[in-house]
């Protein structure tokens, strides 16, 4: 993992490469690191220097380098003062839908701010905005499926607010003793968040099942995931936590991660406080804060590198976020969240995008933005069709 002091230095002196110019912008996009960003940018004002100085500096040595950042911190030319600027700068990634595509030495954008609505405006389930809201289906082992929303308030689970976000607390039964497994499922173009019963707090991204015992009955606190989810889990030194998804078993005793286990498809776990053991059929790695592993489809092997985090907290904060993705990796979560099938033509992997695109923003946006780098072509299949698809091509 990059040093953030250390890259965003080399990035004022214009000696940063692309690829971490293109490291900072998606941290750029992390709330969580805004006050450490802003105290960089404190300490890069010399005493000597206007705000206004400082930032069309900043600007000077950026354009030399990296005219791709100058226009997604401005979206095109600069239109307003830098004092206005300054306050802006190190959030415009987020605020703003911005893609960069790489392809070898050069440099492409497309900016939301650039965008026009052109053709025919498409509504339907596929195309409208799919804002974010509290809503899953709770399945009993007797098959009942019990609708969850905000107003919601069962035996089973109940709806809760705090000041941060909205999440259902699952209940235990009087009976505490035996096995109750429940199913959590979230839907297309939605996110959830449970409180397990052991205060183990699961975060679920779209599309995503989560299996459990809501009394936790035996040695250990087994779940079974399919799709994505973040994980605070309620420490419990003699019973640990248990993660299986896919050929893969997470263990913990108390800590924080994010584990991703869509069907046939990689199975990724990013450790970001604590210890987690990543185990397959014939191995076994232990992961420290800052680390992912990747455990590939009928693979045992565990691949063990530096996590992006800006990418795993991104779905929490209803963003897609892309670093050095290639399209069939942006193929596959534009499939999970707008619930329609993706497909890939040609050597689309040959190219690496990186960048932030709101998830309140409608597929048709989304893809004008992949359209607007100029390498990319998409089709849609018309209604009547007998199966719904969208082709993304060179």
């Amino acid at each position: 993992m990059y040093d953030k002091k250390e890259i965003f230095e080399k990035y004022l002196a214009g000696t940063c490469t692309p690829e971490q110019a293109a490291w900072l912008v998606a941290l750029f996009a992390d709330e969580s690191f805004r006050e450490e960003l802003e105290m960089y940018m404190d300490a890069a004002m010399d005493d000597q220097l206007e705000e206004g100085d400082i930032i069309e500096e900043l600007y000077t040595q950026s354009k030399n380098q990296y005219p791709i950042l100058e226009s997604l911190l401005t979206g095109g030319e600069i239109k307003t003062k830098p004092s206005i600027l300054i306050r802006l700068w190190p959030w415009a990634a987020a605020a703003a839908a911005i893609l960069i595509l790489y392809v070898g030495g050069y440099q492409y954008k497309a900016s939301e701010e650039a965008l026009s609505t052109t053709g025919v405006t498409v509504t339907n389930k596929y195309m409208e905005s799919s804002k974010v809201e509290s809503l899953m289906t709770l399945t009993l082992p007797n098959g009942e499926k019990i609708e969850l929303t905000d107003s919601s308030k069962t035996q089973y689970a109940t709806a809760k607010t705090t000041n941060k976000d909205s999440f259902f607390e699952i209940k235990k039964l009087e009976n505490a003793s035996e096995p109750m497994v429940q199913e959590i499922n979230v839907p297309t173009g939605k996110t959830g968040a449970i409180v397990l019963t052991d205060g183990t707090k699961v975060w679920l991204n779209t599309g995503t099942k989560l299996r459990y015992d809501a009394n936790f009955v035996g040695s250990e606190r087994i779940v079974y995931l399919e799709g994505e989810a973040y994980f605070e889990v309620s420490h419990n030194k003699q019973k640990p936590f248990v993660v299986v998804s896919n050929d893969q078993k997470i263990k913990v005793l108390g800590t924080h991660f994010n584990a991703k286990a869509y069907a046939h498809n990689r199975t990724t776990t990013t450790l970001m406080e604590g210890s987690v053991a990543v185990s397959t059929a014939s191995k076994l790695r232990i992961l420290t804060p800052g680390e992912s592993s990747v455990v590939n489809p009928g693979n045992t092997n565990i691949d063990v590198s530096p996590a992006l985090l800006a990418n795993v907290n991104a779905w929490r904060n209803n963003e897609f976020s892309f670093f050095n993705a290639g399209l069939e990796e942006i193929g596959v979560e534009l499939s999970h969240w707008y619930g329609i099938d993706v497909r890939v033509l040609g050597q689309a992997d040959e190219l690496g995008f990186t960048g932030v695109i709101s998830k309140e923003k409608t597929l048709e946006e989304v893809l004008s933005i992949l359209r607007r780098t100029g390498q990319i072509k998409y089709q849609i299949t018309p209604w009547g069709a007998k199966e719904r698809r969208v082709i993304l091509m060179m």
